[in-house]
């Protein structure tokens, strides 16, 4: 009855069911071949870095401005080929998947007449057989448990139903061989011994699942022409139109079409037009072929009793090739993906061939007439529809002869990497890679195979078996992925040279393929081909956004200079570079990267901390120094952490914390010895930069001691200065190292004296002067730049120093030289600030101070350390500010305040040893009267 509830559930669970599935299926299949092509043989950018010098402070003695540089990053992304992917989850749902379709066709097959029943169940226990239920190992090695264990919860059921309940409806039936198949699934599943057993039963019914799908293959084979023949004689009822002709040209068309996919497929000519994939033909005749079933239903005996099982058995024959074609074209099994092809496009030629010979033998006298053909379309005696499959299946014999028997190969092939599926995901390596290897050798068509066991082999140590593998994948059948790796080991090779020789081939074989292209221009920059390298990336048609941050690495690395008109992009690594091209004329970015919230990757993370710090800060840093600590404080390789350190440096040093970047460059000194020689240089630019020439020397001397070489005329300058002459002259011989143009030296190699070495001597010593010679000293300066730069290195080091006198003939002599921005009000602001006449500093001084941050942060800001000795009203918290500024600088007052607040704490012996030390530098006479000034 139509309206009976239980008929209608039969249709929707056999037919309604296997037909969803289909179009997952379907869906599935064409989703993996377009969108999730690469997959499997995953292609991603890896990201590695270069270094290029920025300036990120520039300092100033006598009009010989310097730059102190720190390494900022450029991010380079090359194309990597990563081992193929693993999806374990994919394969156990698409075993259950399959393993439920299996039990619904055992269902339907309890219900086919007694002598097809047999030759069913025959046909069940061979592709049973097949499954590789015995590689399950239940009851030993060899034994056969498993698989009578399988035909026993399978296969029993169905002959019990078959001849003990003819009587029970398909619903009963289901019910039944769903409980006894669970059961069977769970019953293997616990017994075996091997990993994963459920894993291995999901990859080995794939090949009794391909079988039935050739079966179906043959089932569809002339669907398309006898659809269309159907279609125009339905078309043409009563017209008497001569479709014959119609029918004709259609089938040629068609046929040509098969005729030039199979030559693609077997690569056997280059066709100038594109042909239809067979998955696409196997997706229409499949839908087209439905209707066709059902014409064959009502025209010829069929082995079943009840329509809805033929039709449900359609669907599950579409469902199971779908998905099983779609899980070849997932997993990257070619093979598989090529016997479905071939077996496939085998089935249509011949079938169709037959068919429509058969159309012409039985019907070529009426087709023209209009009159309802298609109800006897499948019964004719003279040529009948039984003797034309026996014809068909000929013809594919001969088909398979004329492709060199290919499927046999791809069968033998697809099961070999089936297996060694298996093995890759249960980390079996060897065992992986012998089986992906056997899969190759059987057929060569099979990138992943071939990958695989390259990437395997590697990771087994087997390297020269590795790159073997890769140059036999590049001679016979090349790709991408194959390329990319082959390249790539060998450049960790360091053989640029061959690397980039299978990348130029590569794009021969694959014209315009943008990550060929980008590898290559990466190597390009590498053999110094900078313009070579551009003009690749500039023509690459995809993967333009990591082509153009490339390209700006490249720029930058190079020396390009200044980029005018550069767009904002929003990926990171093009921001990254950008902020080094940056950093490198100078400029600010017109972007901040956020520092708080960083990438996971190293290279990035390094990058963005790094490239951003140099050029401006955002966060405080206080909680930017906490951040650092913690990155610092993770367990990592000695180079992260190094990088890490430098960072830090960088950060304090962007904030004048200059004690503690002083102090931590020190303990660089200590923790990296092999770099301790670049380290004491950047002490000593920095110390040079806060005018403390002596200090400077000391650093480039421990320089010497650790290994440097690469010194600089004013390395020379800051020796000589600072109170080394000797060496200065020492290294300018040994190391031939030039001194700055303005030293110039007599014939008996004495220094002329200008205004440029005075104003160095003079600020060689600053530091450690005198009130009474800060203002002679300016006195004698002629220059009004020389001045300036005086004035406001007294204004900087020495205003505390100053009565209101001295500070107002200063301020008169600093506004007469008319080239500063400070005027009159900064300047007294600044002075009245500083002797504790003023709390606030005006704006534009805060700004370029930004005494928030701490007023004794840089030991060399001398008179920020005196009004924060001033502010403090505890005896020890004055020491304890003294105690920490005198490690660096050699102010007179400062260290005279030491003493004198290390005697109130009752450190007799500190004070002292303070006096003793300031003998080095102060007369006995000007010792005297700061003592008498100050106690």
């Amino acid at each position: 009855m139509a309206g009976n509830p239980r008929t209608k559930f039969e249709q929707l669970f056999f037919k309604g069911l296997p037909f969803a599935i289909s179009v997952i299926g379907a869906s599935l299949l064409l989703a993996s071949h377009y969108l999730w092509k690469d997959i499997v043989l995953p292609v991603i950018p890896g990201i590695f870095s270069e270094t290029v010098n920025v300036p990120v402070n520039f300092y100033s003695i006598g009009a010989e401005v310097f730059s102190l540089e720190m390494d900022n990053f450029l991010l380079f992304q090359n194309f990597q080929s990563l081992p193929p992917g693993m999806f374990p989850q994919v394969s156990l749902l698409y075993g259950l998947l399959l393993w439920f379709l299996l039990l619904m066709g055992l269902t339907l097959i309890s219900t086919f007449k007694r002598m097809y029943f047999i030759i069913a169940a025959g046909g069940c226990i061979l592709l049973f057989t097949l499954s590789g239920v015995t590689g399950l190992h239940i009851g030993g090695l060899y034994s056969n448990s498993s698989l009578l264990i399988l035909l026993t919860g399978t296969l029993l059921p169905v002959v019990l139903l078959s001849f003990f309940a003819p009587n029970w409806g398909l619903i009963q039936r289901t019910g039944l061989m769903l409980l006894s198949g669970t059961l069977t699934l769970l019953i293997l599943l616990q017994f075996s011994d091997i990993p994963s057993p459920g894993l291995w039963l999901a990859e080995n019914l794939t090949l009794p699942a391909a079988l039935i799908a050739v079966l179906f293959f043959l089932h569809i084979g002339h669907a398309v022409i006898s659809s269309i023949t159907v279609f125009l004689i339905r078309l043409n009822k009563g017209t008497g139109i001569q479709i014959i002709w119609q029918l004709l040209v259609i089938f040629f068309l068609y046929f040509l079409l098969l005729i030039f996919s199979l030559l693609s497929i077997m690569g056997e000519i280059n066709l100038p037009f594109p042909t239809l994939p067979p998955f696409i033909l196997f997706l229409i005749a499949g839908a087209m072929g439905y209707g066709v079933m059902k014409l064959k239903q009502d025209q010829v005996d069929q082995f079943y009793e009840i329509p809805l099982v033929g039709r449900s058995f359609y669907w599950l024959g579409f469902a199971i090739s779908v998905l099983t074609w779609a899980k070849a074209d997932f997993s990257g099994n070619q093979p598989l993906f090529e016997f479905f092809n071939h077996s496939f496009i085998y089935a249509q030629i011949a079938l169709s061939l037959l068919f429509f010979l058969y159309l012409l033998a039985n019907f070529s006298q009426v087709i023209n007439t209009g009159k309802e053909i298609e109800k006897i379309l499948f019964k004719p005696q003279f040529f009948a529809y039984f003797h034309m499959r026996i014809g068909a299946t000929m013809a594919m014999v001969i088909l398979v002869i004329f492709g060199d028997a290919v499927v046999s190969m791809q069968l033998n092939a697809f099961s070999s990497q089936l297996t060694a599926d298996y093995y890759y995901q249960n980390q079996k390596p060897l065992e992986a890679a012998i089986l992906y290897e056997n899969s190759w050798m059987e057929y060569r068509k099979n990138p992943k195979a071939k990958i695989a066991a390259a990437h395997l082999r590697f990771q087994l140590g087997n390297s020269n078996e590795a790159m073997d593998h890769l140059v036999q994948n590049f001679d016979f059948v090349p790709s991408v992925q194959s390329i990319l790796l082959l390249s790539d080991r060998l450049h960790r090779q360091d053989k640029v040279f061959e690397a980039l020789f299978y990348l130029e081939k590569g794009l021969e074989i694959f014209p315009g393929e943008p990550r060929l292209q980008n590898n290559m221009a990466l190597l390009y920059s590498k053999l110094n081909r900078p313009d070579d390298a551009m003009q690749v990336l500039q023509n690459m048609e995809k993967e333009k956004g990591i082509a153009k941050a490339n390209l700006l690495g490249l720029m930058v690395k190079h020396r390009y200079g200044m980029q005018d008109g550069l767009e904002v992009r929003e990926d990171l690594p093009f921001r990254i570079n950008y902020l080094a091209h940056a950093n490198l004329q100078g400029n600010f970015a017109p972007f901040t990267l956020e520092t708080h919230h960083l990438p996971e990757n190293f290279n990035l993370q390094t990058a963005v901390l790094r490239n951003q710090w140099s050029n401006k800060v955002s966060n405080d840093i206080v909680s930017d120094l906490v951040q650092m600590d913690s990155l610092i404080a993770l367990e990592q390789m000695s180079f992260e952490e190094r990088n890490y350190r430098e960072t830090r440096i960088l950060r304090t040093l962007q904030e004048n914390f200059l004690n503690e970047t002083l102090k931590f460059l020190n303990g660089m000194v200590q923790s990296y010895p092999n770099s301790a020689g670049y380290y004491h240089i950047l002490a000593a630019k920095i110390l040079a930069g806060n005018w403390d020439l002596e200090k400077a020397a000391v650093d480039i001397l421990m320089a010497e001691e650790k290994g440097f070489e690469n010194f600089q005329p004013l390395h020379l300058a800051f020796l000589y200065f600072g109170g080394q002459p000797v060496d200065a002259l020492r290294i300018h011989v040994l190391k031939s190292v030039e001194f700055p143009r303005w030293m110039e030296w007599t014939e008996n190699g004495r220094l002329l004296e200008n205004e440029q070495v005075r104003f160095w001597t003079w600020t060689g010593k600053l530091h450690r002067m005198m009130p009474e010679e800060l203002l002679e000293i300016m006195g004698q300066i002629d220059s009004e730049i020389l001045r300036s730069e005086w004035a406001m290195g007294l204004m900087r080091h020495k205003l505390h120093l100053l009565s209101q006198e001295d500070f107002n003939q200063l301020k008169n002599l600093f506004l007469e030289a008319g080239n500063s921005t400070w005027t009159r009000e900064h300047l007294d602001n600044w002075y009245n600030f500083i002797h504790g006449k003023d709390d606030k500093l005006l704006p534009e001084i805060d700004e370029l101070l930004q005494v928030e941050l701490g007023l004794t942060r840089n030991a060399y800001w001398t008179p920020l350390i005196w009004r924060a000795v001033a502010e403090k009203t505890e005896v020890i918290e004055k020491y304890e500010i003294l105690q920490e500024a005198i490690q660096f600088n050699k102010d007179p007052f400062l260290w005279i305040q030491y003493v004198n607040y290390s005697r109130q704490l009752g450190l007799d012996n500190y004070a002292a040893e303070a006096l003793s030390t300031m003998r080095e530098w102060l007369s006995a006479a000007q010792l005297e009267r700061l003592q008498m000034k100050n106690f």
